[in-house]
């Protein structure tokens, strides 16, 4: 595989994760913002629904995104080694011939 597939699935999983970390999540019909920002408290009567439900929806919904992105960091890593085996082959046959 090239280094450049390994980088695009990098960016995949990267953009994944970002993507599913900003999407709006909800618990019991309320708005509980997404996995990075909490929404704004409208009445105090959201307050308790917030501090219960939407705690545990959104940090269920922050672990496959920081997977997500530390997995697409750890293929971009991998991605870079790539490339450095890649060009280190290319300066060898340059040298060989």
């Amino acid at each position: 595989m090239t280094s450049k597939a390994v980088a695009f699935i990098a960016f995949l999983l990267i953009g994944s994760g970002l993507l599913a970390g900003v999407l709006p999540v909800t618990s019991s019909g309320r708005d509980c913002g997404s996995a990075f920002v909490e929404s704004r408290i409208t009445s105090l009567d959201d307050v308790s629904i917030r501090l219960t439900g939407c705690k545990d929806v959104r940090n269920l919904v922050r672990i496959p995104v920081i997977v997500l992105i530390a997995a697409g960091a750890a293929t971009l890593i991998a991605a870079g080694a790539v490339n450095a085996k890649e060009e280190r082959e290319e300066r060898l046959r340059k040298a060989d011939k």
